[in-house]
């Protein structure tokens, strides 16, 4: 009887500390809301427009996954303003760690589940909180696709290890399903589904629960590989060329080992060696209570390792394949965080779930390690919520739009995301860069406006001295960071 008391008391617990998780990620993700976004933002932002407003002065639906333009333009439906984005982004990305939460309850304890959400909702890296001298994209409220699709993948592995519990078709399916939303957020996320897909190995009925998975993915997938068949020639096409577009800076091939504690913090590092060390002495134990070779391989010690090392295998996959890649990005790491952040939780979990003498300290020590892990996203509220800013590229957007018709051609060598969402012009990247790069200014097909950068390398931009030369190139207007020339194409080079 107590046991039936009990469960409802544990059920009312756990969806409050579910409402109140979601309610402070949700605000901390939205925290220092603007309208001031750039270039992967802003192309999501376009693509949007593209399709929800048939704004026709560049896109990049050919290479960027369509799902969080198709969110975008959803939302648009209702309220077309830059915030209903931004807004629907908090809400997905704050979903995150409630999910991970209840991935947690169905593979440890309840302890472990709250430390591994609570990690993720707070932790500084995940709310767009970096150190000095730490670069990298906005993961908080920025509008990029990396924790929108950390959300999905953690529906993907809910409903996994739902179909597990209780195979049927229809939930393998589902699963199959969201992994296929998954790819279609970011397609980079194909590594997850890879390494998430080998879950369908632990069915009883593997071959039937992979046919139903993989008819889920089917059905996700194969509208949009028609439509690019259609629209550009293959059903692959788009996929290639974001491979393509990949490119940037290299990095050290340890980059994220190098990277570890400003992406998770050191309390994730105590977590998953306490985890290691609770490992390596119940493996201990059990050699000294079998010591005859093989007989501590039992179905006890033998489940207890099993999805533990699905946990690090997962994390292990994903680390090499983002490591492998030659352009790294801190966001990239993104993914990784469910098997760690499981992982360094069950360890944590141990300082409140242990021996009886040392459970109050190590709670408090628990405690107090979270709350100064959480002391940079606190002093987040000491902002404004919502950022009024405005970037150059939003000033001379605006000088644009008020000075030339829609029918201008803009031209840009970088940044044209932005200016083609922030203007109506028509937008025209250059993006040769050397000797290649001056030949084609020569030769721009038509009028219009030229931006050039100040800061120039002279490769990937050209000159200023070398347009103000160039009689086809006319001053207009100075901003602090670059100028804005007119183009006339008739205009004989001397």
């Amino acid at each position: 009887m107590a046991g039936e008391v009990a469960r409802p008391h544990h059920s009312a617990l756990e969806f409050s500390f579910l409402f109140l998780l979601l309610a402070g990620a949700l605000v901390v993700r939205l925290w220092g809301m603007s309208r001031m976004h750039f270039w992967d933002e802003t192309a999501y932002l376009q693509n949007a427009e593209v399709i929800c407003c048939g704004k026709i002065n560049y896109s990049e639906l050919n290479f960027r996954p369509p799902l969080i333009s198709l969110l975008f333009s959803f939302v648009y439906l209702f309220w077309h303003h830059i915030y209903a984005a931004c807004i629907a982004t908090g809400l997905l990305n704050a979903l995150s760690p409630a999910l991970l939460f209840l991935c947690g309850r169905r593979i440890a304890n309840p302890v472990s589940a709250a430390i591994a959400s609570l990690l993720l909702a707070f932790s500084p890296f995940f709310v767009g909180i970096f150190p000095p001298g730490f670069v990298s994209d906005n993961t908080g409220n920025g509008l990029l696709t990396d924790c929108p699709a950390l959300t999905l993948i953690l529906l993907a592995f809910w409903l996994l290890l739902r179909a597990l519990a209780k195979p049927t078709g229809p939930r393998f399916a589902a699963a199959g399903f969201v992994l296929a939303l998954t790819v279609l957020m970011r397609f980079a996320s194909l590594s997850s589904v890879g390494v998430l897909s080998l879950l369908v190995l632990r069915a009883k009925r593997r071959t039937r629960a992979a046919a139903a998975c993989a008819l889920g993915f089917a059905i996700g997938m194969s509208p949009y590989l028609c439509w690019s068949r259609l629209r550009y020639g293959g059903f692959l096409t788009t996929f290639q060329a974001g491979w393509i577009n990949l490119d940037g800076p290299a990095e050290s091939p340890f980059f994220y080992l190098i990277n570890f504690n400003n992406i998770f913090s050191r309390i994730v590092l105590i977590g998953l060696a306490l985890w290691a060390a609770d490992r390596a002495w119940h493996l201990w134990k059990a050699r000294r209570s079998h010591p005859r070779p093989g007989a501590i391989n039992t179905a006890e010690n033998e489940s207890f390792g099993k999805l533990d090392s699905f946990l690090w295998l997962w994390a292990a996959a994903l680390l090499v394949f983002f490591s492998a890649l030659s352009h790294k990005e801190p966001r990239y790491a993104i993914p990784l965080a469910p098997p760690l952040l499981l992982l360094a939780a069950s360890g944590l979990s141990l300082l409140t779930t242990g021996r009886k003498a040392v459970r109050l300290p190590g709670a408090v020590f628990l405690v107090a390690a979270l709350a100064y892990t959480f002391l940079p996203t606190m002093r987040l509220v000491q902002s404004p919520f919502f950022n009024h800013g405005t970037s150059g590229e939003m000033q001379v957007s605006d000088y644009l739009n008020q000075a030339f018709p829609p029918a201008t051609v803009l031209y840009a060598t970088d940044n044209y995301p932005d200016y083609a969402y922030y203007t109506n012009l028509q937008i025209h990247p250059v993006e040769e860069t050397g000797p290649d790069l001056y030949d084609t200014l020569n030769r721009l097909p038509v009028d219009g406006i030229f931006i050039a950068l100040k800061q120039s390398d002279a490769f990937s931009s050209p000159m200023i001295g070398w347009l103000d030369a160039n009689p086809r190139f006319h001053r207009l207007c100075e901003y602090p960071t670059l100028v804005l020339y007119s183009y006339h194409a008739a205009t004989a080079p001397r």
